[in-house]
C-alpha cells in the first residue's frame, strides 16, 4: 500500500505540472565574460543580468488535452490503488480464518488424543484383567501416537499461520497473534445452519462488471490514449508563444554607478512554430496510438469475459462449499453416534480393539472435514465478494 501511496502522490503532481501550462514562465538569467578583446566597447570583463518571460497564447488545445490526460491517468492510479487494497484485504481476511481453522484444528486434535490415551489406559486394564492381548496395547499406543503427532503437525501449522497474519498486517512476523474465539463458528456449531447465497450468477456477475476497479482503471487508461493520440494530432498545428526580455549590462551600470536606464533593455515579441516535415514521425505516432487504442479496447472486451468466469468459479465454489458443510455436519452427527455405540461395546467386551480404532478414525476424520468445510465455506465467501469488486 505505501507503493500505491507513492504512485498516486507521483500522479497528483503530474495532474499539476500539466495545470501548469495554464501559466506564464519566468526565467532569470546571468552571465559573465572575460575576453582579451579591448576595442571600443568592450572591456575584459563583463556582466549581464536578464529576465525572460513566456506564455503560450495558442496551442490548439494541447493544454487542455495534457491536463485532461493527467486527469484520467489519476482516476486510473486510484482505481488501481482500490485493486491493490482488495487485493491485501482479501489476502488478511484468508490468512485471518486460517489462524482460525487452525486453532479449530488443534482443539479436535487435543479432543482426538484425549481420547486414544484414555482408549491406550482402558486397554491396558484390559490386558492386566485378561480380556486382551498385550498385542492389544500395542496396537492402542500405535494409534496414540499417530494422534499425537497429528496434534504436533496442527500446533506447527498454527504458528506459521499466527506468523504469517501479521506479516500481512505490516508487522513483525517474530510477533505471533492470539486471534479471538470466532463467533461464526460457535453460531454454527449451536444451530447447524449457515448463511446462503440468495442471488443468481448472472446478477453476481452484473455486480462485478459494476463495481471491479479493473475496468475503472481501463476506461480511465483508455481515456488516456485518447487523449495522447489528440494530442499527437494536434502536434501538426502551429503553436503561438508570447516572449518578453528584460536585461540589463551590470558591468557598465556598476562602472558609471548614474543614469540606470542607459543600461537596461528590453524587448516583446511573439513566436509561431509549426512543423512543415518531419520524415513522417507524427504520421506514424499517431498509426502507432490508434493501434495500442484498439488493444486496450480489445483487452476490456477480454478482462470482462474474464471476470465472468472468475464470478462462476467463486459462485460454483461457493455453492459446492455450502453442501459440503452440510455433509460434514451430518458426518460429525453419524460418526459420534458410531463411536459412541462402539465404545460401549467395547468396554463390556462386545467389540474389538479394532472396531473401536476404525470408529475413532472415522469420528477424527469427521470432526477435521468439519472444520476444513466450514472455514473453506468461509473463504470462498470472501473470495466472491472479491471477485463481484465488493469486498471491503
Amino acid at each position: 500500500m505505501r507503493i500505491a501511496r507513492l504512485n498516486l502522490a507521483i500522479q497528483e503532481l503530474r495532474v499539476k505540472n500539466a495545470r501548469a501550462g495554464y501559466f506564464p514562465q519566468i526565467f532569470a538569467n546571468g552571465n559573465y565574460d572575460f575576453s582579451d578583446r579591448l576595442d571600443f566597447g568592450f572591456e575584459p570583463e563583463n556582466y549581464n543580468l536578464g529576465l525572460r518571460g513566456q506564455y503560450t497564447l495558442w496551442d490548439n488545445g494541447q493544454r487542455e488535452g495534457s491536463f485532461a490526460q493527467a486527469k484520467e491517468n489519476l482516476t486510473a492510479t486510484v482505481s488501481r490503488n482500490e485493486r491493490t487494497k482488495q487485493d491485501l484485504i482479501l489476502d488478511i481476511t484468508v490468512a485471518y480464518y486460517d489462524v482460525l481453522k487452525r486453532q479449530e484444528l488443534v482443539k479436535v486434535s487435543e479432543q482426538v488424543f484425549a481420547r486414544s490415551q484414555e482408549n491406550t489406559q482402558r486397554t491396558r486394564d484390559f490386558v492386566e484383567a485378561g480380556t486382551l492381548i498385550p498385542a492389544d496395547v500395542a496396537t492402542a499406543e500405535v494409534r496414540e501416537a499417530n494422534d499425537e503427532l497429528s496434534l504436533v503437525n496442527n500446533r506447527n501449522a498454527l504458528q506459521i499461520a499466527q506468523a504469517t497474519l501479521p506479516r500481512l498486517l505490516g508487522l513483525d512476523p517474530g510477533v505471533l497473534l492470539t486471534v479471538s474465539v470466532d463467533e461464526s463458528y460457535q453460531l454454527y456449531q449451536d444451530r447447524g445452519t449457515i448463511e446462503r447465497i440468495e442471488m443468481s450468477v448472472e446478477e453476481a456477475t452484473q455486480i462485478a462488471l459494476s463495481n471491479r476497479p479493473e475496468f475503472q482503471e481501463r476506461q480511465a487508461q483508455i481515456k488516456s490514449q485518447e487523449w495522447s493520440l489528440t494530442l499527437a494530432k494536434l502536434q501538426r498545428w502551429p503553436r503561438l508563444n508570447a516572449d518578453v526580455d528584460y536585461n540589463v549590462a551590470l558591468d557598465d551600470y556598476l562602472r558609471e554607478r548614474e543614469n540606470f536606464s542607459d543600461f537596461r533593455s528590453w524587448s516583446a515579441g511573439m513566436s509561431l512554430n509549426f512543423t512543415i516535415f518531419d520524415g513522417g514521425v507524427l504520421g506514424n505516432r499517431v498509426k502507432e496510438l490508434n493501434m495500442q487504442l484498439e488493444q486496450s479496447r480489445e483487452n476490456v472486451s477480454d478482462l470482462e469475459r474474464s471476470v465472468a468466469l472468475a464470478v462462476r468459479q467463486a459462485y460454483l465454489n461457493l455453492e459446492r462449499g455450502e453442501i459440503a458443510v452440510d455433509i460434514s455436519k451430518k458426518q460429525v452427527t453419524n460418526a459420534r453416534l458410531s463411536l459412541d455405540v462402539i465404545q460401549g461395546r467395547f468396554d463390556v467386551g462386545k467389540a474389538i480393539l479394532l472396531e473401536l480404532l476404525d470408529a475413532q478414525t472415522s469420528y477424527a476424520q469427521s470432526l477435521t472435514n468439519e472444520v476444513n468445510g466450514f472455514y473453506d465455506y468461509k473463504i470462498t465467501q470472501i473470495r466472491l465478494q472479491d471477485a463481484m469488486g465488493v469486498l471491503q
